[in-house]
């Protein structure tokens, strides 16, 4: 790889990597019907860089995300932090799975929704782990799970539209 196409697979990084961070903060503000329920907007930029760019560009963003989102809101360290991080790479390690190891080729809708079903039920079995003796998280599965099915569509079909628009152009056709 040149230089110029390197600095070129830098700049998409640091700018999906941004926009994760920037819309991480923007639905911290939000207020949310569940307690620890979140949309997943940051989710959008990692499911772009995984399809867009490659595993290795998405671990980027999604450790970026994690981090920065993190030390901003002064969770760094924190239960919220560690759950984030299992989570997020939970997540990006079942949609890479699927992206590429899946018996049958899934959309990136389809790969969203696995990857935030992931995410929420490795978060509330942490917390369940993290709190024992407090055993509503998993009496909540079920929701955290049709919750994962719903943000999970959201986040995808706005990758997948951001993907067709940017992506599509340059690299060819988009699952």
């Amino acid at each position: 790889m040149n230089g110029m196409m390197r600095a070129r697979r830098l700049t998409r990084i640091a700018v999906l990597s941004a926009a994760a961070v920037a819309a991480y903060l923007f639905e911290s503000l939000l207020p949310v019907p569940i307690p620890f329920a979140r949309i997943g907007l940051s989710n959008i930029f990692v499911v772009v860089a995984l399809f867009g760019l490659g595993l290795r560009e998405a671990v980027l963003v999604n450790l970026v995300r994690v981090l920065a989102g993190s030390l901003v809101m002064g969770l760094i360290l924190s239960p919220a932090f560690l759950f984030s991080l299992a989570g997020s790479m939970s997540a990006l390690a079942v949609m890479a799975v699927l992206r590429w190891r899946g018996l049958a080729p899934l959309s990136v809708v389809g790969v969203s929704v696995a990857g935030a079903v992931a995410s929420n039920v490795v978060q509330v079995v942490l917390f369940t782990a993290f709190f024992a003796g407090w055993p509503v998280p998993l009496n909540l599965l079920g929701t955290f799970i049709l919750l994962g099915v719903v943000v999970g569509t959201i986040t995808g079909l706005i990758a997948a539209g951001v993907l067709r628009k940017v992506v599509l152009e340059r690299y060819g056709a988009v699952n």
